[in-house]
């Protein structure tokens, strides 16, 4: 019987005398969780449904490579039986990262991925060749003809899309609505015949987050900020998926998963963030408040881009205090399908909002064709 199989590739420690048996190991903890003679009481267990042990070698002392080929069926439509199976119970041994991933066509076409991917997203905001000038609305607890303000002044400058941080949490659906249509209104009201895009911070109770979602599209909002490791993969997949718009993704708590052990960065936030329908991802980048190397951020960005089946590409947004003075670094690391997420920069500078987000804008005019839909 033929198997559509998924690659998986890890970076374990180990012993090199133990690694086949810790390879074996780990095929067997990902997939039935039972001891060995169990599993030789049923073939079929064995042949379809426990994981193969393709390859294992040793990378350095004390630390081995082991690829399994996983049966992808196994893992459905569903997003987190597809986590399940690559990282499952072995997130929880000693010095386990899903380092490689590869996806057959037949698992790949089971998700829709982003609606509106780069070209969607450029169609809508009219701007074709250059990054797009992106910011974050905040702080939480600032009152909120201030969080109108920038909105207003954002757009003014000529920003192109903005943001609720993901920290912007509302009590109740009354103040998340009040908040939206506000924010909203004052976008629209600047904004001439360009259209720029506001994106509303879904991390709420789960009970409320399609009311959410239906409250901001009727308020005139153009999608949203989703926390997939705090409100679940699949949970964003299905909201991709029942809700036209454009959303992006925020890497919220995904450092439990990249840090170390658990599952590479590009894999995180390129591979399962375009499995779940998210345009954009957000991940943090070299230059700003967090640990990152600007090859690791480069490895981001092509796992968002690469050809991955029918599932379209996503926007880089690489953010964690970007600042201006960044730009060519961000430019030459990313290029022009990138989205140049700057919030604290923009917020503080003393230029203004509305001057500072010009400038920006004007720095990447220079930088890119000037036969701008704008």
């Amino acid at each position: 019987m033929t198997v559509n199989r998924i690659l998986a590739t890890y970076r374990v420690a180990g012993d090199r005398l133990q690694s086949a048996a810790l390879a074996r190991e780990m095929a067997v903890e990902l997939t039935v969780e039972v001891p060995e003679s169990l599993i030789d009481r049923y073939p079929r267990i064995a042949s379809e449904i426990v994981a193969e042990v393709r390859h294992v070698e040793e990378l350095a002392p004390g630390i081995q490579q082991v690829t399994l080929a996983l049966n992808g069926d196994l893992a459905r439509s569903n997003l987190n039986q597809l986590l399940n199976l690559l990282l499952g119970n072995c997130s929880m041994m000693t010095s386990v990262q899903l380092t490689r991933l590869e996806l057959p066509d037949e698992v790949l076409g089971r998700y829709s991925g982003p609606r509106h991917s780069i070209e969607g997203v450029r169609k809508l905001t009219g701007v074709v060749d250059r990054p797009l000038v992106a910011t974050a609305l905040k702080p939480r607890g600032a009152p909120l003809s201030d969080l109108v303000n920038i909105c207003r002044e954002f757009t003014i400058g000529g920003g192109d899309l903005i943001k609720d941080d993901h920290n912007l949490i509302d009590d109740d659906l009354d103040q998340f609505r009040d908040r939206v249509e506000r924010c909203t209104a004052a976008i629209r009201e600047e904004q001439g015949d360009r259209h720029r895009l506001y994106l509303v911070n879904l991390i709420a109770p789960s009970e409320q987050l399609d009311a959410r979602m239906e409250i901001a599209l009727e308020a005139g909002a153009d999608g949203a900020l989703l926390a997939p490791w705090v409100i679940g993969l699949d949970r964003v997949r299905e909201l991709t998926g029942r809700w036209p718009a454009v959303y992006l993704g925020h890497p919220s708590m995904s450092g439990v998963l990249t840090s170390g052990s658990g599952i590479a960065a590009p894999i995180v936030h390129g591979t399962l963030a375009r499995l779940a329908g998210l345009d954009g991802s957000v991940f943090v980048n070299s230059g700003g408040r967090f640990p990152l190397t600007r090859p690791q951020g480069r490895e981001i960005a092509e796992a968002l881009r690469c050809p991955l089946a029918g599932v379209a590409r996503g926007w880089a947004v690489p953010a964690g205090g970007m600042r201006p003075e960044g730009l060519p670094e961000l430019v030459e690391d990313f290029g022009p399908e990138t989205m140049l997420l700057m919030g604290g920069a923009i917020l503080v500078s003393e230029l203004g909002i509305a001057a500072e987000t010009a400038r920006i804008r004007q720095l990447l005019r220079q930088q890119f064709s000037s036969h701008l839909k704008e």
